[in-house]
């Protein structure tokens, strides 16, 4: 039976992968940080497969253990992003930018300028910043929280202001007139606030879709707030029904005490997915995957045995748990996948299974048949988790071919998802009103 509602999906695909081992695979391209080719293939299947949008994360620190496992992110979004806009068509672009370390005014330029270039397809992941690592790249040190909320709330109107501090309608370009500009359509802004100040104006017109589209990530109440009054889009730690709909009733309940609506406000569940012929199939890629992990599988261990309640001696890694430990699992009430974990070790799994699954992983994993996968994607939206997902395929050079040409149809099939590109810009595509500068209502 078809469905009278759709699901919204971005993918990540411009890493090596969700799984760290991925670079491992003989037929990774091992050079995939700084091939730019290889990135803008992967980003094309994604446009190929319908997918909304591709989204950027940013790390700008050296994070990850890179001795053993590839880096998460890209080398830098903006710069991928300027490459991206020339090679593709469709497909939305959002990326990620800091509040917290970097000025307004380099935010609004660079970004307008990549939404003018692409037609109309930007996005923007608005982040604060909380890493002492990346403080320290700036020189700086990590301040409050809600100092770096209040910056934030700063910096986004600042930005708003100047994307439209240019008037929507001021290039003529009239030749026989020899008009190029209305200048008096473009106007300073004169920010100056707290934490951010800027002139202005910006000497960029506006794109199709007025402004990039604004994102959120970010938890708590601060969180809410932000994304209540400015986000279009929302990158939500959800990985069940119940915690997909309490974020939901929260962010709606904030929008109210804001005088706003959630209506044009979508909810994205992170999703890291193996898609394999059979169940068992997709089991044995995780297994495989696992295997290739140097190094870390203690850390892992050690991470399930909190998610369970019990203390899982490495030594048991390939053997299913005794009745007496079966006997003693809790699961964590605070831990993401803790009752996921359980249930598993009572199916009868070894822990080096268990961890197969994914359940220390961040996001949900999502491991099966393409049938299964779809199942599982509708049941979380069809109960209203979300609002759609985010796709993070563990491995790119097949994982997200896979993911396009096997779930992605079955996903047709059923009138979850659209066939066509709906509109041009990437306000169209999430049905989200078109803006111009600051919201009126702020």
């Amino acid at each position: 039976m078809a469905s009278s509602k759709q699901m919204i999906l971005g993918a990540q695909c411009t890493s090596y992968g969700a799984s760290s081992s991925a670079w491992r695979h003989e037929s990774a391209a091992t050079d995939r940080l700084t091939n730019s080719d290889s990135i803008i293939e992967s980003v094309k299947k994604a446009e190929e497969g319908k997918f909304h949008f591709v989204f950027m994360a940013d790390h700008p620190a050296l994070r990850d253990d890179i001795a053993t496992a590839s880096p998460s992110s890209t080398i830098d979004p903006i710069v991928i992003a300027s490459q991206l806009v020339r090679e593709t068509e469709k497909i939305g672009i959002v990326l990620t930018q800091s509040t917290t370390f970097n000025y307004p005014y380099t935010v609004a330029r660079q970004l307008k300028a990549l939404d003018v270039l692409s037609n109309g397809r930007i996005g923007w992941n608005a982040v604060t910043t909380n890493d002492p690592r990346i403080a320290a790249n700036y020189g700086e040190n990590v301040a409050p929280r809600h100092m770096r909320y209040a910056r934030a709330h700063e910096f986004i109107q600042t930005v708003q202001a100047l994307w439209g501090s240019f008037g929507q309608d001021a290039m003529k370009m009239d030749k026989e007139a020899g008009v190029f500009a209305d200048t008096s359509e473009i106007e300073p802004v004169f920010a100056h606030g707290e934490y951010v100040t800027s002139r202005g104006p910006l000497p960029t017109p506006a794109s199709p879709q007025g402004q990039p589209v604004i994102f959120q990530a970010g938890g708590g109440e601060e969180g809410l707030e932000l994304a209540a009054r400015y986000a279009s889009g929302v990158y939500s730690i959800a990985s069940d029904i119940e915690s997909g709909k309490m974020h939901r009733a929260q962010l709606n309940l904030m929008a109210e005490r804001l005088g706003k609506s959630a209506e044009h406000t979508h909810i994205f569940m992170g999703l890291l997915v193996t898609v394999g012929d059979t169940f068992e199939d997709a089991l044995n890629k995780r297994r495989q995957m696992l295997n290739d992990t140097v190094g870390g599988l203690e850390d892992k261990v050690m991470h399930l045995s909190q998610l369970v309640g019990i203390n899982l001696p490495y030594s048991m890694l390939h053997e299913p748990l005794p009745e007496e430990y079966l006997y003693m699992l809790e699961p964590h009430p605070y831990q993401l996948h803790s009752e996921r974990a359980v249930e598993l070790f009572k199916q009868g799994y070894t822990v080096f299974d268990v961890l197969a699954h994914g359940v220390t992983d961040f996001h949900r994993t999502i491991i099966g048949s393409p049938t299964e996968i779809a199942d599982e994607m509708q049941t979380l939206f069809e109960a209203g988790a979300c609002d759609g997902f985010t796709i993070s395929p563990d491995r790119y050079f097949d994982g997200l071919p896979d993911f396009v040409e096997k779930v992605i149809p079955e996903l047709q099939r059923r009138g979850l998802f659209h066939t066509e590109y709906e509109g041009q810009t990437l306000r169209e595509y999430l049905d989200v009103p078109y803006q111009y500068g600051v919201e009126k209502s702020l």
